[in-house]
């Protein structure tokens, strides 16, 4: 029992001691590498610091360079508001100033027509005469023709100059040119186109018509009429022509059309199947209705009730722009 008891005692005494020897060893390993700790914990506040620092630096520097590119995109934009605004300015004093010198050149061709029409008013056009009928002299052959078949043997036609157009002489089986004639006195002139109006004149089987001598640009705005005369023609409605416009007697009364447009919409909506007319090259009223119609410029500002005008969009393409990273 006592030997039991013994060695009991000392297998305690064994583990006290390598339980001591342990615990002392753990506390030396953790005050060894406690101060290791420490410094490594030092180490990485230092290199935080550092880190910060540099990080700092970098967004500072950034900034900077962010603050100068905005200044100077400011800048640019400034310069783009004020270089639009002075094109908008400009283009808009364009516009009113050719819509100006369209009116006033319109004014101007109108006075024209009316100047040649009226330096025109004594004379006729005869269209059917052949080439060369006219012998040596175009005044009497043109004086003998009318005093024949108009029976004016006993007037005195005054007849001043008689020639063809100022045309290239046609080809052989062409239509010949027509011959201007001018009389002396108006009345004259008259008379004798109602009287050539009323009869048929024919040489070598071809039927002479006789008309007024339309200045050029009312000739280019009669011939617009042709398909809506023969159209009127085939429905036998009656109709006259006094210079650039045209007079329709319906059914229903008379009206007359300033153009040629408007007399073939009117036959179009009663049924007649003409074409619609191109536009004289002499009309320019398209032409100022599309530029006063047209929005090409507003003002740096003006826009919708948001406030987005030209300048606003410029702004913000140029951001826009700017945003794309450099290659």
């Amino acid at each position: 029992m006592a030997d039991a008891q013994s060695s009991n005692d000392e297998s305690a005494e064994t583990m006290r001691s390598v339980l001591h020897r342990i615990s002392k060893e753990i506390r030396d390993f953790r005050a060894e590498h406690k101060e290791d700790l420490h410094k490594l914990q030092e180490e990485l506040k230092e290199d935080m610091k550092t880190e910060l620092k540099d990080l700092k630096q970098e967004i500072y520097r950034e900034l900077s360079a962010n603050s100068t590119r905005i200044q100077a995109h400011e800048t640019r934009l400034n310069e783009a508001e004020t270089r639009i605004d002075e094109g908008e300015t400009i283009n808009m004093a364009m516009k009113d100033a050719l819509i100006k010198s369209i009116k006033e050149q319109k004014a101007m061709r109108e006075k024209l027509v009316d100047l040649e029409g009226r330096s025109r008013r004594n004379n006729i056009r005869i269209y059917g005469v052949p080439e060369e009928k006219e012998g040596n002299s175009m005044s009497e052959y043109v004086e003998t023709l009318l005093k024949t078949e108009l029976d004016l043997a006993d007037t005195n036609l005054q007849i001043q100059r008689a020639h063809r157009v100022l045309a290239r002489k046609p080809e052989r089986n062409a239509p010949p040119r027509s011959i201007v004639v001018n009389f002396l006195e108006f009345n004259i002139k008259e008379m004798v186109l109602k009287k050539a109006w009323g009869k048929k004149i024919m040489i070598e089987e071809r039927r002479l018509s006789f008309d007024h001598d339309y200045a050029t640009d009312v000739v280019q705005k009669r011939k617009a009429y042709t398909g809506i005369k023969r159209a009127l023609k085939e429905k036998g409605v009656h109709f006259q022509t006094p210079l650039d416009k045209m007079r329709i007697h319906w059914d229903s009364g008379t009206r007359t059309y300033n153009s040629a447009q408007d007399a073939a919409q009117e036959l179009r909506r009663r049924g007649y199947s003409v074409e619609t007319p191109g536009r004289s090259t002499t009309e320019l009223d398209p032409e100022v209705e599309r530029l006063l119609q047209a929005k090409i410029w507003e003002r740096a500002g003006e826009g919708n009730e948001d406030g987005s005008g030209t300048a606003r969009r410029a702004r913000r393409r140029l951001q826009e722009f700017e945003r794309i990273p450099p290659n």
